[in-house]
């Protein structure tokens, strides 16, 4: 039977990895005892700081609903949640129903000043004037000497 290159790749890094950990721990028998018993704390420590975040995350991952709830009201999904959410989208509605009637009412004012401006008996080239234009976009009439 033949050994695929990944196969073979695979026992050679297991090889490599026991021998890497023979070196290391024969390494550590040669340390003084104040290191290898700094080490252990820190590896102590390392362990309890790893089994918080683990703690945490599990927390996270179970107590989403409830965390989603406890922004809403008692329960997610409870009566007084679906009024908050109702009350949020009127207020979403009515925001939109007065953004649009902003609008409309703009475009009514530029269609009437249009319409007050064309219906003035002004010859064709004022229209095109820049000091004409420069007199409609300030809104206050332009002094003569």
């Amino acid at each position: 039977m033949t050994q695929t290159p990944q196969h073979h790749a695979r026992a050679q890094e297991d090889l490599l990895a026991k021998a890497m950990t023979r070196a290391l721990d024969q390494g550590t028998a040669e340390l003084p005892s104040r290191i290898t018993a700094r080490l252990a704390q820190m590896r102590e420590q390392a362990l309890s700081h790893q089994k918080q975040w683990q703690s945490a995350l599990q927390l996270a991952g179970q107590g989403t609903h409830r965390a989603i709830g406890s922004l809403f009201g008692d329960t997610f999904g409870s009566a007084t949640d679906w009024r908050r959410w109702a009350a949020s989208a009127g207020i979403l509605l009515l925001t939109g129903a007065f953004m649009f009637w902003q609008a409309q009412t703009q475009v009514e004012d530029l269609a009437n000043e249009d319409s007050a401006l064309l219906s003035e008996a002004l010859p064709p080239h004022a229209l095109i004037d820049k000091g004409f234009q420069t007199w409609l976009s300030s809104g206050t009439p332009a002094e003569t000497d």
